[in-house]
């Protein structure tokens, strides 16, 4: 622009100022060794003007040329950027498609390209489905380099670890992240998975009250599996008596849980406390038969359930239909050598629903009754049995 005015002043001086110079006879003289160039102040003012002219056209031409040229290598550049494109999402595609061979192929191209380390992410993941455990752990610990990948990452290798049995290793990644990054709820659940891996029922439990709003409708199931695991760690470590203690700190809510009750139960079977777990099962349902707690009444093993035995009979006035409460008050008679009750019991579940479970039952009475026809007829028909 500015070239473009010098030469506009230059025409409108030469306009005003060339014809007052009309007539004038100086000249310029140039001497060049043996050469000499005479011409008249007019002529040289002709000539610096139509140069002027001359270098701002050579100076576009040059200009056009470097753009041309510039153009080319930035054509060459989106050339390969579309290329590295390409082979990423074909590596993708395949990974997708579960063709693991031609999508490591594919990747393994674009390795070094910047793709804020989803290239590196996608080829741990190809390499872990192929077996290739050091190369996955690798490309993850080189994804966990980029800001952009570093916690999907750290992530997905916790998770890769949890499902080889190094849950340890696992916990040792989520302990050097962030305070922020392990206040979100997709790090909170993997650190669960590896809590409840490595078997440290206790912490997870002590945990779960400040993870309970990251957590949402996971909560529960948490909770509830926490618990489960860290009874059966205190029975098999300290005893039933501990696991009673135990269970008696828990909040009411916790303890008014059916899956928690019936955690808690099953323990005490497994510690041999039948009249526990037959007091438990008896406080539990106070309100009426709760589902997940009713098969638990069949493996009491007690001389006289006389509790379990009442409220099963209760609730069997109510509701005579039930196979369910047949069932369930057959095996504990049974289990009692109440035989005249648990075959009355079992023969009435049966004409309610032919299940296994109950015609091996009435087979096993007939056994014991001496009455090895009758048995053998009732474990014949239990293969057939739902």
């Amino acid at each position: 622009m500015v070239r473009v005015i010098l030469l506009f002043v230059i025409l409108v001086t030469g306009l005003i100022v060339g014809p007052n110079l009309v007539g004038e006879k100086g000249y310029v003289l140039i001497a060049l060794k043996n050469t000499t160039i005479e011409m008249s102040v007019i002529s040289l003012g002709v000539m610096v003007f139509f140069a002027v002219i001359g270098f701002l056209v050579v100076e576009w031409l040059i200009k056009r040329v470097v753009r041309m040229l510039t153009g080319s290598r930035d054509w060459l550049g989106s050339w390969g950027s579309r290329r590295r494109q390409m082979l990423f999402n074909k590596g993708m595609q395949a990974l997708a498609e579960g063709d693991f061979v031609p999508a490591r192929k594919a990747l393994l191209k674009i390795r070094n390209a910047e793709f804020n380390g989803l290239n590196l992410l996608a080829l741990a993941d190809v390499e872990a489905k192929l077996g290739n455990t050091q190369a996955a752990i690798g490309y993850w610990d080189e994804a966990a380099l980029n800001e952009g990948s570093a916690l999907a990452a750290h992530l997905t290798k916790a998770r890769f670890l949890i499902h080889q049995d190094e849950s340890k290793a696992a916990l040792e990644i989520i302990n050097h992240l962030t305070i922020a990054q392990k206040s979100k709820a997709n790090v909170i659940e993997v650190w669960a998975e590896a809590l409840a891996a490595a078997d440290e029922w206790h912490e997870l439990r002590e945990r779960l009250s400040s993870w309970k709003k990251a957590l949402g409708n996971r909560y529960q199931h948490w909770q509830d599996l926490a618990t489960q695991g860290d009874f059966a760690l205190i029975a098999c470590n300290e005893g039933g008596n501990e696991l009673i203690q135990e269970w008696q700190k828990l909040p009411r809510a916790q303890r008014k849980s059916p899956v928690q009750q019936k955690a808690y139960i099953e323990q005490l079977i497994a510690q041999d406390m039948h009249s526990e777990a037959e007091k438990a099962l008896v406080e539990a349902q106070k309100s009426g038969p709760e589902t997940q707690l009713l098969p638990l009444f069949k493996k009491l093993h007690l001389a006289e359930p006389k509790a379990a035995t009442k409220m099963l009979q209760k609730w069997l006035k109510k509701d005579s239909d039930s196979v369910m409460l047949h069932s369930a008050l057959a095996h504990l008679a049974h289990h009692a050598g109440n035989d005249e009750l648990a075959q009355s019991e079992a023969e009435a579940a049966i004409a309610i629903e032919k299940r296994q479970e109950d015609v091996i039952l009435l087979a096993e009475i007939k056994a014991r009754q001496a009455h090895p026809d009758e048995a053998l007829a009732l474990y014949q028909q239990s293969f057939k049995a739902s």
